[in-house]
């Protein structure tokens, strides 16, 4: 794939929340804040127990947040299905046009990669405060990706079978059409979700945050992570190269400032167990780095090689993404 043409599944990349940073606070440093809600609770007359493990345990920011890291998981898994789908589909294919134009074709038949999707059969419950718009979007998200798995075991069975021999490839056209129309179901389920959730979830971080002592770490962390996935996405819409080179030496400058900025920003002593994944972030942070100085020189010298560093560049950007959600979890 050329790095300047996207694959229509693309979709805006999504971050997992401050989800162990917060279940260790409420296992360990927010007892007191678990006790307050029953307290509230007890005193309007609601015996109702908080339960933090809860779709509705009382917290309605804390139910948020776990609310959108698993939609988010989910998400994830299914647009990497959706991606190898559709790579086993072009490659089935253009296998089956080669033997049927020259039956003496030597080339090996597409060997699909598996793919499990554990969090299509996962129960995933918005929770109240939310309402009932959120669930509808997450179970078309879940309906959808189970007829592309059915219509995935369908190609395997054709292929494995031999069945192209008999009608020269006719039902790779119709899987593909029936698939392109449930991954537009699917891909537009998860936007409307997201473009819906995301504010609310970035506000109920924000409220889960107050007090805690990683809260510059998070915060800091989480706009680099998202320059990086931003200066990707710039790159997929270059039309004036003179001035995306002059627009990428600005974000390279800002790119820094925040590295530099994160690295500066120690862990305290009572967040020890977080320092190793803090430090694999900013490790990857500059490396990321290190491939924005290969596409400058690549765009410097008007090299043919662009494209694939743009490319490389992104696959650094996925681990920066890995990293922050490893550090965070």
């Amino acid at each position: 794939m050329q790095h300047l043409f996207k694959f229509y599944y693309q979709i805006m990349k999504k971050t997992l929340l401050i989800a162990g940073i917060l279940g260790f606070s409420l296992t360990l440093s927010s007892c007191d804040k678990l006790e307050k809600i029953k307290e509230k609770l007890s005193q309007s007359g609601n015996s109702t127990q908080v339960n933090p493990f809860s779709v509705n345990s009382g917290d309605e920011n804390r139910d948020i947040v776990s609310f959108n890291n698993k939609v988010v998981k989910m998400d994830e898994a299914q647009a990497e299905f959706i991606k190898n789908f559709q790579e086993s589909l072009t490659q089935m294919d253009e296998y089956v046009k080669n033997v049927s134009a020259n039956p003496q074709y030597s080339g090996m038949s597409p060997i699909f990669t598996p793919t499990i999707m554990m969090w299509v059969n996962q129960e995933i419950k918005a929770p109240d405060v939310l309402g009932k718009e959120y669930q509808i979007l997450v179970d078309k998200m879940k309906e959808t990706a189970t007829k592309l798995q059915a219509l995935k075991k369908d190609l395997e069975t054709y292929k494995t079978a031999e069945d192209w021999k008999d009608d020269k490839g006719k039902k790779i056209t119709e899987i593909s059409e029936k698939a392109n129309q449930l991954i537009q179901e699917n891909r537009k389920a998860a936007n409307d979700l997201f473009s819906k959730l995301s504010p609310k979830a970035d506000k109920a971080e924000m409220e889960v945050l107050k007090g805690h002592p990683l809260k510059d770490h998070i915060i800091q962390s989480k706009e680099a992570m998202e320059f990086t996935q931003k200066i990707v996405d710039d790159s997929y819409d270059i039309t004036d190269l003179d001035a995306y080179k002059q627009k990428f030496a600005q974000q390279y400058q800002q790119m820094e400032k925040l590295y530099t900025r994160n690295v500066d920003e120690t862990i305290p002593s009572s967040e020890k167990q977080k320092e190793s994944s803090y430090t694999a972030l900013n490790n990857a942070l500059n490396d990321f780095l290190g491939k924005m100085r290969i596409v400058q020189r690549s765009l410097n010298e008007n090299n043919s090689d662009l494209n694939r560093d743009l490319d490389d560049l992104e696959s650094e950007a996925n681990t920066v993404l890995s990293r922050y959600n490893n550090f965070v979890d």
